[in-house]
């Protein structure tokens, strides 16, 4: 079993009704497949013994999968050489990380075919997962898609810390989900696998309902408290942008992006997303940053934070300031590997986030 250095500290620009959400230290460990079973919808459940990651991990974080046996890590194969993130779905106790994934490329196929008893190579805890903020009484879970993969994970931890939760999830058909679907005359239909959580759970599909979960959400709105209820959405980037638009501001958002991801440590920096000026987050040297010498007044677009000054990529940098050893800032993106996967939706710069 192999330990990597944790990440880096809290950020010193995260405003403080908005505390970071938990990053934990991230391992690697061999993982043995307790229980591999086909799903509905095409989808596949992964059933692994990692006690180190099961004991850290939080709801919205990940693993990253080496989809070959871990003999073959230092001579990798010509396909599916990257690991693949997959969305911690639930904990099975005493030592059982459960994952979903949809079968779908080669590596997804390999995944799938890992037979009961092999090893997997994973990294994990990874990101940063959902925050659950002391005046919250009341989550309301939106979820789309493959994007229902952590919500059983999430809605466990809500429960256990007395948060009553709403679910609501939609999907392109009954069938495409890896849950059963039960209807009840008139009314939408509900996912009795996770209401067994402790959720209240709506579904809703586009093919029998006619009807998006974005939508349902806008009417359901009125129905929660400002001051105590947060939404947490999850899936397709067109789904959680429309949510965080039909929220307008009543509603804080925390919103989970699925993008793209090499490393998944931030390094290489292939996930990123804009965000807001009130986001940038220190990096340290080497990496895409700019800075400017302590003391320099702040000007057009170049909020500062207690960490230091903050400016954009117009603004010069000379040998002068990087000899003063300024800190380095990030202005324009985070990585959603290492800074993510959740993000509050103020964070996010949805104008320029490509679709």
């Amino acid at each position: 079993m192999k330990q990597l250095p944790g990440q880096p500290g809290e950020d010193a620009c995260q405003p403080a009704d908005r505390p970071a959400g938990p990053r934990a230290t991230v391992h690697r460990v061999t993982a043995e497949v307790l229980e591999s079973e086909r799903l509905p919808g095409e989808h596949h459940r992964l059933l692994l013994r990692a006690p180190r990651i099961a004991e850290d991990a939080s709801p919205g974080q990940f693993i990253h999968v080496w989809c070959h046996p871990p003999e073959e890590i230092d001579r990798p194969p010509t396909s599916a050489i990257l690991r693949r993130p997959l969305s911690i779905s639930r904990l099975r106790p005493p030592d059982g990380v459960e994952v979903l994934l949809r079968v779908r490329g080669v590596g997804g196929r390999i995944l799938a075919g890992t037979p009961r008893g092999a090893q997997l190579d994973i990294l994990g805890p990874m990101g940063r997962g959902f925050r659950m903020p002391p005046s919250m009484r009341t989550a309301l879970v939106v979820a789309g898609g493959i994007g229902i993969a952590p919500v059983p994970f999430l809605v466990q931890r809500l429960a256990a810390a007395l948060i009553e939760t709403v679910v609501l999830v939609g999907a392109a058909r009954d069938d495409s989900l890896p849950y059963h679907v039960e209807r009840t005359g008139h009314q939408h239909a509900t996912l009795p696998g996770l209401a067994a959580l402790g959720a209240e759970v709506t579904f809703v599909s586009e093919q029998v309902d006619a009807i998006l979960v974005s939508e349902l959400l806008e009417r359901r709105l009125p129905d929660f408290d400002a001051a105590s209820t947060e939404i947490m959405a999850i899936g397709p980037r067109a789904m959680v942008k429309r949510i965080a638009a039909v929220a307008g501001g009543r509603l804080p958002v925390q919103v989970s992006l699925e993008e793209r991801m090499a490393c998944g440590l931030g390094a290489c920096r292939s996930c990123v997303v804009p965000v807001t000026p009130h986001s940038n987050r220190p990096i340290g040297p080497g990496t895409a940053g700019f800075s400017l010498p302590e003391g320099l007044p702040p000007g057009p677009n170049r909020p500062t934070c207690p960490a230091g000054p903050t400016l954009d990529s117009s603004t010069p940098l000379g040998p002068e300031a990087l000899a003063k050893g300024t800190r380095l800032f990030a202005p324009s993106y985070h990585t959603v590997c290492h800074d993510g996967p959740v993000f509050y939706s103020s964070e996010i710069d949805w104008e320029h986030l490509d679709p």
